[in-house]
């Protein structure tokens, strides 16, 4: 039962696939008829998060894994059982970790079993229960690379090698994205208990501490170029914006700031100074002007429309793009211009690349 922001009350058969707000939930748990003076223990009932994984989160870490963490509670089992609980316990608490972050958009990474219960004062402490688990913070460390290693695999231009048609805020919004998830990342390899896991492979000359330095190494060179990029992009963001926002017939005249932008974009950022990831661009734009063309031209209507006004209406359209490639043959052309500072590298990539469609 759901409620509504009208304060109604709102029931179903079914949990609800999107929900919005609070809920709560009646389940019987046999098929026989409710009873007026037992209902209460025939049923199951309780609340429902409008975040489920986080609710799930919630219930691993407050619930599962310190009952089936607490020793006490398994006494009289054998020690293989015992063991093996708590293995697939903690195991699942990492992935619900993992998974609650991917959701967010961030990559956060599982800590060894009980690191996160010292205090930052607690040195000795620390240290004692890290030289005890070694083997523990050297698995670790394998889960974090293929974690890291596969958010710096990603490239921007994967829709386009599935194809789809992906639109330039699609470049935007993946550099801004990974820039995001990268200090997050960052952030999580400078904490202090990773810090001192740090020292204790350094100390036993664990052979996992050159990987370790590799893969803090890898997101920082990855922070740095997405930092970069994403400063870079930010002005190309609003030229991108006031194309979509416009009808076909107010195109023309805002074709020329995007290739201009994008002109300083090329010369100043020296991490997206790169044909493949400017031709990504270039293609979105393109996929862009061609989706405002089809919305103009409108394919379903323009049958039965008068043929004079039909011919009209497409030649504007060839026109307008037509006007594009001109404007990006003028740019390429006069690219130097753009460089004060730095050595001149020019677009010598072909134009077809561009204009595939």
């Amino acid at each position: 039962m759901v409620v509504q922001p009208n304060g109604i009350p709102l029931p179903f058969y079914d949990f609800p696939a999107n929900l919005r707000g609070k809920a709560v939930y009646f389940v019987k748990k046999g098929k026989k008829a409710l009873s007026k003076e037992k209902f209460r223990s025939e049923i199951v009932y309780g609340d429902l998060s409008s975040s489920p994984l986080e609710h799930l989160s919630a219930l691993v870490d407050e619930l599962l894994v310190p009952l089936l963490s607490n020793k006490r509670n398994h006494e009289n089992w054998p020690a293989v059982v015992s063991q093996d609980v708590q293995r697939h316990v903690n195991s699942l608490k990492s992935s619900v970790f993992v998974v609650a972050g991917q959701v967010k958009g961030k990559t956060l990474l599982p800590l060894p079993v009980g690191a996160d219960s010292f205090t930052d004062n607690d040195d000795e402490k620390a240290e004692r229960y890290l030289r005890n688990s070694i083997h523990q913070i050297e698995g670790v460390i394998i889960g974090w690379s293929h974690q890291v290693h596969e958010v710096l695999r990603r490239k921007s231009s994967q829709p386009l090698f599935e194809g789809l048609n992906p639109e330039p805020m699609v470049e935007i919004d993946f550099w801004e994205s990974r820039a995001r998830n990268l200090e997050c990342i960052f952030d999580q390899l400078r904490s202090l208990k990773v810090r001192k896991m740090a020292e204790i492979l350094e100390r036993t000359e664990s052979s996992y501490f050159n990987s370790f330095k590799i893969l803090f190494q890898d997101v920082v060179n990855a922070l740095k170029e997405a930092r970069e990029i994403n400063m870079y992009l930010k002005p190309l963001k609003s030229t991108i914006e006031a194309l979509e926002e416009s009808e076909f017939d107010q195109l023309e005249p805002r074709l020329a700031p995007v290739l201009h932008t994008l002109c300083l974009v090329w010369a100043h950022s020296t991490h997206y100074r790169m044909p493949s990831r400017i031709i990504v661009v270039l293609q979105e734009i393109c996929n862009l002007l061609i989706r405002i063309a089809i919305e103009y031209l409108g394919p379903e209507e323009i049958f039965k429309a008068e043929s004079d006004e039909a011919l009209v209406k497409i030649r504007y359209v060839i026109k307008v793009l037509e006007k594009f490639k001109e404007d990006f043959e003028e740019k390429r052309n006069n690219l130097q211009t753009y460089f004060k500072e730095t050595e001149f590298v020019p677009w010598e990539f072909a134009s077809s690349l561009v204009f595939p469609r």
